[in-house]
């Protein structure tokens, strides 16, 4: 049964050397916009198959011929827009989809229901992630899809760019300026997002591709914006590629991304452990006396609502070991409505814990109590080269080191050895606390990423206490680490929304204003300290900044990321030379160094923030050189915050330097209550958590 088109519909499709795709669609709209006063615009896109004498031959559709020279994606609209798009409705359909039947009037009585909907789109066999609704490769095969689809609408801030349908009054949100579809499509969304409108997928409106998208035209245009939309497509895709029951590239993400680091500017990271230590997939098992011990535990939870799992992320502070993320969120709730399970590597020197309802539990315990699952490497190794590897490789023209794809194996049938047994320790840990809701952090670990594939499959919902200030990208079901995410900032929670995750909700970190007004100069010189967030240049800024300064007024702390690799011999000699710089290790609390510094330094390490409660403490970013192929990054955040005036933003070490000298002892560098943490942290933590019971 067909549902009746509501508004009037401009539908453009933009093709080069795509005569046949063309043809076959033009047969399908006419019958789909039939008995309304909507227009098909087709644009010629310097093309030489036919195409724009066939277009001549019409009298059923409009056209536009681009013969002078190659036009941009964005110019193109900007004509279409407005000899035909005037008080209509925009179909933007790449020529190799095809609708089913009653699809478009289906999207168009979704598009007109709420005012807060601007643009609305299909489910279909090529796409990724919410849209991806079948695999088949005939137009028959999405019929059927069609006709057993429930009417379900999906509200999302990520739709995919080659088939949208835009609401008449937001079509002037579309970037003209840029000549790559989807960066045109996709600035369009953020636009939108940011005057408070949504988009939906709908479920029961089908569509059907025929191949991939025929865009290389556009390589000419903008090579480098080219390069960062495919490889932003190619990283979403991913998440819909299963490897016996498993989303496998969100265990290897952090591998994968490692790999081609140091053949391109955009993620500037140094040497990074995570990725050089997976040289042994061997897991370790703990003594039979242990694994009792684990086992008496999980038949003795109690049923709480709330279950934390923690990491073993705990330092000293305060003559407290606290959990560097987590204390202030377990310590927001009443005692009676949750348990912490924290994973540890030993029952020994747990001393001054300071978290109630704390259950430890002996990781090496759970793959000998569960067991390990057999692992075909050979097997491995190849789908995660044919898969992930190549296409990155042949993407960006790069190969992949041996010992990288080494790393990703080893990785890979590690957690393929081991995911069996935590599923079921998780499983069992449901049955007995039977919680309402599951809060951890550090998602990406792999602990953690077992955690929540089986919530997914016990229909928990899920939060991750963000950690940092990266900017989450593009919401994917099978690629996001929880189903909802709490970051501790508004800005970043905006910035988050713009770049396509609307489950981001800004929540602050309590206690994060506690005991920090008070200065402690503990030095008779002045102390800046370099907050590490594996930056390949913040170490040589340390260097050289130690270097200039008078050794007899200035001392330099340089603070390792916890996943930094520098060696012992390194780290002395670079003290030596220098003569007033000193490495701090990743174990010391944020805390403890802000409260002797005089100065915080940084690139996009969250110690930046955690230094801004210190309203006596001076802070000082340099501008990241990375670029994010996500479009936002730190340093829009940091940026925002330094616009503010919390933070001195500065674009190199001459400007460091600058700032450093003019460091003045008793200055009051911000208000007590600063831009970026949220004041009200712990009751608004509060009131989420009780939002799911």
């Amino acid at each position: 049964m067909y549902t009746k088109i509501n508004h009037d519909i401009c539908a453009v499709i933009i093709a080069h050397n795509e005569a046949e795709y063309v043809k076959l669609n033009v047969q399908v709209l006419l019958e789909e916009l039939k008995d309304t006063a909507s227009e098909i615009v087709i644009v010629d896109n310097y093309s030489n198959d036919g195409l724009r004498e066939w277009l001549t031959a019409q009298n059923q559709v409009s056209y536009i011929i681009c013969d002078e020279k190659l036009e941009g994606y964005g110019q193109i609209l900007e004509v279409v827009l407005e000899q035909f798009g005037k008080g209509r409705d925009l179909l933007l359909l790449r020529a190799n989809y095809f609708f089913t039947p009653g699809s478009i009037g289906l999207m168009s009585h979704i598009l007109h229901r709420a005012k807060e909907t601007a643009a609305v789109a299909p489910v279909g066999n090529n796409f990724a992630g919410e849209q991806k609704c079948f695999v088949g490769n005939t137009y028959e095969e999405a019929v059927r899809v069609r006709e057993a689809m429930k009417p379900e609408t999906i509200q999302t801030v990520y739709v995919d760019p080659d088939v949208m349908l835009i609401k008449a009054d937001t079509v002037g949100f579309i970037e003209t300026n840029t000549s790559i579809p989807q960066a045109a499509v996709r600035a369009y969304m953020r636009k939108a997002l940011r005057q408070g409108l949504s988009f939906s997928i709908v479920k029961n409106s089908v569509c059907f591709a025929l191949g991939g998208t025929k865009d290389e035209q556009y390589k000419m245009l903008d090579a480098e914006l080219y390069i960062q939309e495919k490889l932003h497509q190619l990283l979403y895709s991913f998440g819909d590629i299963c490897y016996n029951g498993i989303y496998l590239y969100k265990y290897l993400s952090v591998m994968v991304l490692g790999g081609f680091n140091e053949y391109n500017t955009w993620q500037n990271t140094s040497k990074n452990a995570d990725i050089c230590t997976w040289t042994n997939d061997a897991v370790e098992m703990s003594t039979d006396e242990e694994a009792e011990k684990t086992s008496r535990l999980i038949t003795k939870l109690p049923k709480k609502d709330v279950l934390f799992i923690t990491m073993p992320d705990r330092k000293e502070y305060d003559g407290a070991m606290v959990h560097r993320v987590m204390e202030g969120f377990v310590a927001s709730m009443d005692d009676e409505r949750y348990i912490d399970l924290e994973f540890v590597a030993s029952l020994d020197n747990l001393e001054n814990v300071p978290t109630k309802n704390w259950h430890p539990v002996v990781v090496t315990t759970i793959p000998k109590i569960y067991g390990l699952s057999e692992v075909n490497k050979e097997e491995v190794l190849e789908f995660i080269w044919v898969n992930f590897i190549h296409p990155l490789e042949e993407l960006l023209d790069i190969k992949f080191p041996a010992t990288y794809l080494a790393h990703c194996l080893v990785k890979a049938a590690c957690m393929l050895k081991e995911r069996g047994a935590y599923i079921k320790f998780y499983r069992e840990v449901f049955a007995h606390v039977r919680p309402q809701i599951i809060i951890y952090s550090h998602g990406e670990c792999m602990w953690m990423t077992y955690l929540r594939d089986a919530a997914l499959e016990a229909g928990i919902p899920t939060l991750e206490i963000n950690h940092g200030v990266v900017v989450p990208d593009t919401y994917h079901k099978h690629l996001v680490y929880a189903d909802y995410l709490a970051v501790y900032s508004e800005v970043e929670a905006r910035m988050s929304r713009e770049q396509g995750n609307d489950r981001v909700l800004a929540i602050g970190k309590p206690g994060v204003y506690d005991d920090v007004s008070k200065p402690e100069y503990k030095y008779p010189v002045t102390v800046v300290s370099f907050v590490s967030s594996l930056e390949k240049e913040i170490l040589d800024y340390a260097v050289n900044l130690a270097k200039q300064l008078d050794k007899q007024s200035y001392k330099v702390i340089y603070k390792v990321h916890p996943a930094e690799i520098w060696g012992g011999e390194e780290k002395r000699q670079i003290e030596e030379e220098t003569g007033n710089l000193q490495f701090v290790e990743g174990e010391v609390d944020i805390r403890e160094l802000i409260s002797i510094s005089d100065i915080i330094v940084g690139i996009r390490s969250s110690g930046i923030f955690d230094a801004l409660p210190y309203p006596m403490v001076k802070v000082i970013t340099v501008k990241d050189k990375a670029k994010d192929f996500n479009e936002a990054g730190p340093n829009e955040v940091l940026q925002e915050v330094a616009d503010n005036g919390d933070i001195i933003m500065v674009e190199n070490e001459e400007g460091l330097y600058r700032e450093v000298l003019n460091y003045r002892r008793n200055t009051m560098y911000r208000e007590e209550i600063n831009s970026f943490w949220i004041a009200d942290a712990k009751e608004r933590f509060r009131k989420l958590v009780d939002s799911y019971l």
